[in-house]
């Protein structure tokens, strides 16, 4: 065989192995894309299933605190005040770390 034949073949060679890697390099990222997609799909779900838990039991936590009180309004403002005051403590907080004159 002649040089030129050679390197043709050798070309041609290269450039099926070229395309083969290719090829199984997008399999590979597709299956990834994939697996991390499912499990970010699995981990919203659990993350909205936790919420709407939460707050399903603080819901059920007022009426409870309401039927031992005998006043809705006031077992609302119990359950709420966790969360106001935490409101609170959160905004200082980043007022605090917003203020330049620090």
């Amino acid at each position: 065989m002649s040089t030129i034949r050679l390197v043709v073949e050798a070309m041609r060679l290269a450039s099926s192995l070229a395309v083969k890697e290719i090829t199984l390099f997008s399999d590979e990222v597709d299956r990834i894309i994939r697996v991390v997609s499912g499990w970010t799909l699995w981990g919203g779900a659990i993350l909205l299933f936790a919420c709407v838990s939460g707050f399903l039991l603080l819901m059920a936590l007022v009426k409870g605190l309401a039927a031992l009180l005998g006043s809705e309004p006031i077992a609302a403002v119990i359950g709420a005040a966790p969360f106001a005051v935490m409101a609170v403590l959160l905004t200082v907080r980043g007022l605090r770390k917003m203020d330049i004159r620090r």
